[in-house]
């Protein structure tokens, strides 16, 4: 058994299947590893809002990599160990560039353990069912705003999401690109391609900088990392072996060690089972 390998997997894509949810299999093979010692975590986009009810059926006790290393999280705990956010005032200057450009970021901040995000009137439907589905949970608020400064400007936060077409999302972290010193992440949306997300975070914040901060802890003697999606290329490069499922994108799937089965039957839980023991 190769208790001296990290296992690190993105979710949507990858661990989770095309319901969203890990399949009662995948459940099934990884907690039986889990109790024979395997060591193994999530790094995803996600907040806890998501991410716990989510994994609420697993076994985890490694703190997980959440919001695209914006955080290190114990799931277990359902507490914050490590923020990586703005420590300037840099994100209100990228929030006037994305107003600028009738774009509605949200804005998000950890107060006691809770996040908060700020938004000012949502202007998609995407946006809309984004908060829908994420509202009313006991890890995260939304907080409407007049002005984004107002909260802002003593604590600074820890990251900017916008959700709109992908075309003004790409033009808009161009922009950003060229006007800041930032982490950012656009990607079009698993289930609308003409839609997308922009993330921004802090210079140097990703999925791999904040693992390191586990594998630095931990000192395996390798990392295996599974991603489906081109924020998942930081944690590959990192990783001393990696894995695309079928259905990852063709960039992911160049710089993977190979292929495994895709994430609607059960890929990363079944790889997991056979190079574990």
């Amino acid at each position: 058994m190769k208790t001296q390998t990290l296992y690190i997997t993105d979710l949507d894509g990858t661990l989770l299947n095309g319901n969203s949810v890990v399949s009662p299999r995948s459940t099934q093979i990884i907690n039986d590893l889990l109790h024979k010692g395997m060591r193994f975590t999530v790094a995803t986009a996600r907040t806890p809002a998501t991410v716990v009810p989510l994994l609420q059926q697993l076994d985890l006790d490694i703190p997980a990599v959440l919001m695209n290393g914006a955080v290190l999280y114990d799931i277990r705990r359902k507490r914050y160990i490590r923020a990586n956010g703005f420590t300037d005032n840099s994100a209100l200057n990228y929030i006037d560039l994305l107003e600028k450009r009738d774009l509605v970021p949200f804005v998000y901040r950890i107060d006691n353990n809770k996040l908060h995000v700020f938004h000012k009137p949502l202007s998609n439907e995407m946006q809309r069912e984004f908060k829908r589905q994420r509202e009313n949970t006991p890890y995260k608020d939304f907080v409407p705003v007049d002005r984004y400064a107002e909260p802002l400007l003593d604590r600074p936060p820890l990251f900017i999401l916008v959700i709109d077409r992908f075309d003004r999302l790409e033009t808009a972290a161009a922009e950003i690109g060229r006007a800041g010193q930032c982490s950012i992440f656009c990607y079009r949306d698993i289930v609308d391609p003409s839609y997308g997300n922009l993330e921004i975070y802090p210079q140097g914040v990703s999925k791999a900088s904040t693992a390191q901060q586990i594998v630095d802890h931990l000192n395996p003697w390798e990392v295996v990392a599974f991603g489906d999606n081109l924020n998942d290329l930081p944690l590959f490069r990192m990783a001393d072996r990696r894995y695309a499922p079928e259905n990852a994108m063709d960039e992911v799937k160049r710089q993977a060690t190979a292929i495994i089965p895709d994430n609607n039957h059960d890929g990363v839980a079944r790889f997991l089972y056979d190079d574990y023991l």
